[in-house]
């Protein structure tokens, strides 16, 4: 497997908006993979990574980038293992962030329901068990561990006592989670708006209104959270800074890429503006909060991966391995459910003829 990445490492959340692609996008992409081993295409607020079992020339090719594209895509040297890492949390900018552990797995079945993980299976999965464990094994998802909890916290600094939040994009699966983190806290009032008529925030604590009134609700809200999949500015400036009047400080935070709020709103008088890269000096202090589980998560991920790679081996040199004396055939399969590192070990031996 290999892996074309452009991740909140490499490039800016002005650079990753032209490339989180939309649903639609995103399935015909996998689709041009037919026949070609498979492609799994993961588009988050941080990344826009594909996965393939062709030759990154191909796929290259099939995904329609140019000299551009390629030199912003950098190619990730040992696939499978950044795989395990970012499903345990801990390529994510908040490490051990929950979300990304289900947004693997959308993007897995997103391209399993197009036709298109015909090769990607095996490590998908094995992946998302291993991300799965670390959860269950380990504290990394203690502390702020998601963009929605991070955002929550920063509403709470920025004014004491009762506060009223407009919420954009609440039935997300940030904005739901958003909402929880918002209606956990006292002296809050949320107003969600919502596109979806089966939504019903008051079950949820909050007040719905229509997502077409959201900028004559902007006036009266002290904190304006956006998480939107639109494709388009969902608060431009100019419509902003007609709907507010007075002198009072507002917050906005904006969680999506492509941007829901127009960067101008954050020079306006009397107004903040948060980004998903405006988060990174919170999350680098949770991530040192963080160490000791992500010490104990690596070495999850590294049996993991071992693991997987030894099935991967077995399953390639079984010809071989049943062809081995008899002693030593019982030997190598004793070894790879004991030790998979010291198999993989041995494979490597055996395919190199030594």
């Amino acid at each position: 497997m290999r892996c074309l990445s452009l991740d909140h490492h490499r490039a800016g959340v002005a650079v990753r908006r032209a490339f989180a692609f939309s649903a639609a996008e995103r399935a015909a992409a996998v689709r041009r993979f037919a026949g070609k081993g498979g492609c799994v295409a993961l588009v988050t607020c941080n990344r826009t990574e594909f996965y393939f079992a062709c030759s990154e020339e191909e796929a290259a090719s099939l995904l329609g980038f140019g000299r551009a594209e390629r030199a912003l895509f950098s190619p990730i040297e040992g696939a499978e293992e950044h795989l395990f890492r970012l499903a345990a949390g801990l390529e994510s900018m908040l490490v051990g962030e929950d979300e990304i552990l289900g947004q693997l797995k959308n993007a897995y079945e997103e391209s399993r329901l197009a036709g298109g993980a015909e090769g990607l299976h095996a490590p998908f999965q094995a992946a998302l068990a291993c991300g799965r464990r670390v959860r269950g094994e380990t504290k990394i998802s203690s502390f702020a561990s998601s963009l929605a909890t991070l955002a929550a916290n920063e509403v709470f600094r920025f004014k004491s006592g009762e506060k009223r939040v407009l919420l954009v994009g609440a039935t997300g699966k940030i904005g739901t989670s958003v909402l929880k983190n918002l209606l956990a806290k006292k002296d809050v009032r949320v107003v969600a708006t919502s596109r979806r008529h089966g939504f019903c925030a008051a079950a949820e604590g909050a007040e719905r209104a229509d997502y077409e009134d959201r900028y004559k609700l902007l006036d009266g809200a002290d904190a304006v959270i956006s998480c939107t999949a639109s494709q388009h500015i969902v608060f431009e400036a100019e419509k902003t800074a007609a709907a507010l009047h007075g002198e009072k400080e507002r917050l906005f935070i904006d969680l999506a890429v492509p941007p829901d709020i127009d960067p101008r709103v954050g020079g306006m008088r009397g107004c903040s503006l948060v980004d998903v890269d405006g988060f990174f000096a919170a999350a680098k202090e949770n991530n040192r909060k963080k160490r000791a589980a992500a010490e104990a998560a690596e070495k999850i991920v590294a049996e993991c991966l071992a693991e997987y790679l030894a099935d991967e081996a077995a399953r390639r040199l079984l010809p071989r391995l049943l062809r081995l004396p008899e002693g030593e055939k019982r030997a190598a399969f004793a070894l790879r459910k004991a030790d998979p590192a010291r198999f993989l070990r041995y494979c490597e031996r055996l395919e190199g003829g030594k």
